[in-house]
């Protein structure tokens, strides 16, 4: 019922699109696809689309001012060059009430408005800017319990002893070794040292040992055995129960 309620008449629109990720940046889908949303949109209402901006690769998190392609936009828009900024959606501009209330503001004192699609009411209207603010609320809640089930199923996952980030590519013999000297109090320097002579490669196939490759090949060894450790007490516990 609310799609029609928008005034149609002719304004200068710029057409804003954001994608969070290199892979999306990288394609060009994303971003096309929501430029092509606002096009469809400026043709049914009659608008006139003067320019296109693209944050590739850009979080949602960081402020709209900070935002290069954002930015310039804005000091487009503050200059009487074109009326409107559009995106496809309310989170291409903002996912926190902070920065939609930022924007609310920059709007209003530069005389110009901004237009999420998935908000479908004329954006200039009081209840528009009621209904952004609780979309916002909901996109910064979103967000936020995202965040929240990713740290929780890190740490179950943790628990059982998985092994988190890239596999390991340190030779086990190497882990093995250093683990034995540094046990018995030798020190990185000659670690690296007894590592180059012994001929093992280093992970990326290098011959030559450092104390600072020593000291990430430890930690690798460490994270290692922590990962056994706790599949040990998840098998316990299992079993147990």
């Amino acid at each position: 019922m609310y799609e029609r309620m928008y005034v149609s008449e002719s304004k200068r629109v710029i057409s804003y699109a954001r994608v969070s990720t290199g892979a999306q940046a990288a394609s060009g889908l994303g971003t096309e696809a929501q430029h092509r949303a606002v096009r469809a949109a400026a043709a049914e209402r009659g608008w006139h689309i003067v320019d296109t901006y693209t944050d590739d690769a850009v979080s949602a998190t960081i402020e709209p001012q900070k935002r290069r392609q954002l930015a310039t936009a804005l000091t487009r828009l503050n200059a009487g060059e074109a009326d409107v900024i559009a995106a496809a959606r309310l989170d291409r501009f903002v996912r926190s009430v902070r920065d939609l209330q930022t924007l609310l503001d920059l709007a209003a004192d530069g005389d110009w408005e901004f237009v999420g699609l998935d908000v479908p009411i004329n954006s200039d209207l009081a209840v528009s800017s009621f209904l952004r603010t609780v979309l916002g609320a909901f996109n910064e809640l979103e967000r936020e319990l995202i965040s929240e089930r990713t740290t929780a199923a890190l740490a179950v996952a943790r628990s059982r002893g998985k092994r988190l980030g890239r596999p390991s590519l340190q030779p086990q013999e190497a882990k093995e070794l250093a683990v034995a000297m540094r046990s018995g109090g030798e020190s990185l320097r000659t670690i690296a040292t007894a590592l180059t002579e012994s001929g093992i490669r280093t992970a990326t196939g290098k011959i030559t040992w450092h104390a600072a490759s020593v000291k990430a090949l430890l930690r690798t060894a460490e994270l290692d055995r922590q990962a056994e450790a706790n599949a040990q007490r998840h098998t316990a516990e299992q079993r147990d129960s």
